[in-house]
């Protein structure tokens, strides 16, 4: 930064890569961003866009090549930032555009002002940072394809939805992470709530954290590379939860977080950004001993943790780790909701929360004080997962050796709307997942299909109605456990694999003598992540 006199500020924005730290620089020009360390570790990653947004006139957009260590928008002091010549080079497909115009009334913000703004869509890896200064308004966007040209700044640019009109193109997957250690099957995963990076869990106790592929933030998309993890977080024993904090967002890093338990260990709260531990909820019984929580769940608004237990949900203040927490028995005086409670979730739209039991019962109560409602029974099995409708009139759950998933209608509780049958033949918990409207679901089964259904054409006219699959893909010949829609873009990500054992030789290979023949043979799972692309066949997509 020649020519000025700069202070340097150290800030955390942008992406989740190892090394990744931008610096903001502040002087009496303006204010520059530095990013430092991601070029050299993702590769194709697409260029920061400068937006300078003068009151009264249309905003121009640009990219600006970047590369590790090299300033982006720098201006002389006292000036602002002119847009690029369109002829400048870029990388990954991006050039100049219009994004259209901003009211003539500023934002309220006064000169050298600094204010962050919520411009755009929550598309993975766009998080806008808006500076308002002296000069006018600039925009700094981390940024995933292109921006909608004419599009007014202040409405989010058109994102392609799902269609499940046919079988999904597989785009890229994670082969190798899992075959350097025997049995190291998927547990499910978890897209981010910004949609930037997905969160799994496998049977060697690891979480893992995987980016966005890179090659997804070009235009024009060719091969993907196969995915590798940014981040590793170690458990001590088996992982029975783990979930995001709600209000995730890449450009607030103090939100980048996610909980997760294990058997025999308190609660754990991992930092997205770096992989460190941030603090630990604990939990003890009438004994003063510590215990594990099975199932967990932030509140819609991200200020309290709700933890299952046996017969129990204990309710933690997210700002404040430790042992202190509010004890909600579930089965009091042989009444209530007996087993231990496999999974939580809340409603968007009213004031409860579902819990679900092994013991085949799924439980409503109230949020604030957390009154039994209802109590919902039908399933053969222990219930394993349970989701709301966004409107919040429906509630479906499934269970381990459980055929159905049952939708209920909470208008009439105790109602079963319909059920979707799925081939679940063991005791492992098999996750499903709705398309951000509630109009499709999607779950896996153990013989390695993904079915999906249109729960917006329930059947009718039958005493005991199934709604039979609108599509069916064999995504693998491995059971498929876990199932994830991305919340903003139409990517479908799925988890496989299940413990295998060994498979014995025929009786006829034995000796003659009737000794032992020769040693038995291991199974062979697929345990694998994969990414699939679940758009329309005219939106965007990978080119062939």
């Amino acid at each position: 930064m020649e020519g000025a006199a700069v202070d340097r500020g150290h800030g955390r924005l942008g992406a989740r890569t190892p090394g990744f730290s931008p610096r903001l620089w502040e002087g009496s020009g303006g204010r520059w961003l530095e990013q430092g360390g991601l070029g050299a570790r993702t590769p194709g990653f697409s260029p920061t866009l400068t937006l300078c947004l003068l009151p009264g006139q249309a905003p121009t957009l640009w990219g600006c090549p970047t590369h590790w260590g090299t300033s982006v928008a720098a201006a002389p002091a006292g000036t602002d930032p002119a847009p690029l010549p369109a002829t400048h080079p870029s990388r990954g497909g991006w050039g100049p555009g219009r994004l259209g115009s901003l009211p003539g009334s500023g934002r309220g913000v006064g000169a050298g002002g600094l204010e962050q703004g919520a411009l755009g869509a929550r598309i993975p890896g766009f998080s806008p940072r808006l500076w308002v200064g002296s000069g006018g308004w600039w925009i700094r966007a981390r940024g995933l394809g292109s921006l909608c040209t004419g599009v007014s700044p202040l409405s989010p640019p058109s994102v392609p939805g799902y269609a499940f009109l046919g079988p999904p193109k597989l785009l890229t997957g994670a082969w190798a992470e899992y075959s350097c250690v025997p049995e190291n099957f998927l547990k499910g995963c978890k897209w981010a709530p910004d949609g930037s990076c997905l969160l799994t869990n496998s049977a060697d106790n690891t979480l893992r954290i995987y980016n966005l592929p890179p090659e997804l933030f070009g235009q024009e998309w060719g091969a993907v590379a196969e995915m590798s993890p940014v981040l590793r977080m170690a458990e001590g024993d088996t992982i029975y939860d783990y979930c995001w904090f709600p209000l995730m967002s890449s450009a607030d890093p103090p939100t980048c977080f996610f909980a997760s338990s294990s058997r025999d260990n308190p609660v754990h709260v991992w930092d997205a950004f770096c992989g460190d531990l941030r603090a630990t909820f604990r939990s003890y019984n009438h004994l003063d001993e510590l215990t594990a929580a099975h199932s967990l769940c932030f509140t819609p608004d991200g200020s309290q943790l709700f933890c299952g237990f046996d017969k129990t949900v204990r309710v933690f203040e997210t700002e404040r780790p430790g042992r202190v927490c509010e004890s909600r028995p579930t089965f009091v005086k042989k009444q209530g909701q007996s087993g231990i409670i496999s999974c939580i979730t809340f409603s968007p739209a009213q004031p409860l929360y579902a819990c679900a039991s092994y013991s085949r019962t799924v439980g409503l109560y109230s949020r604030a004080e957390g009154t039994a409602l209802a109590m919902l029974q039908g399933h053969r099995g222990g219930v394993t997962h349970a989701l709301f409708s966004p409107d919040g009139t429906r509630l479906f759950t499934g269970g381990r050796k459980d055929p159905e998933i049952l939708s209920w209608d909470l208008r009439q509780p105790g109602q079963v709307l319909f059920s979707m049958r799925r081939s679940v033949a063991t005791n492992q918990r098999l996750y499903f997942d709705l398309e951000r409207s509630g109009r499709f679901l999607l779950s896996g089964t153990t013989e390695g299909l993904v079915l999906v259904w249109d729960t917006a054409q329930p059947p009718t006219g039958d005493p005991d109605p199934v709604l039979e699959p609108l599509l069916q893909f064999q995504a693998l010949r491995d059971c498929v456990n876990g199932i994830s829609l991305h919340p903003s873009l139409p990517l479908l990500a799925s988890a496989s694999g299940q413990r295998e054992f060994l498979e014995p030789w025929d009786s006829a290979e034995e000796d003659e003598e009737g000794g032992p023949g020769p040693p038995q043979r291991p199974a062979r799972g697929q345990n694998c992540l994969q990414l699939w692309w679940c758009g329309e066949s005219g939106e965007h997509h990978p080119a062939p």
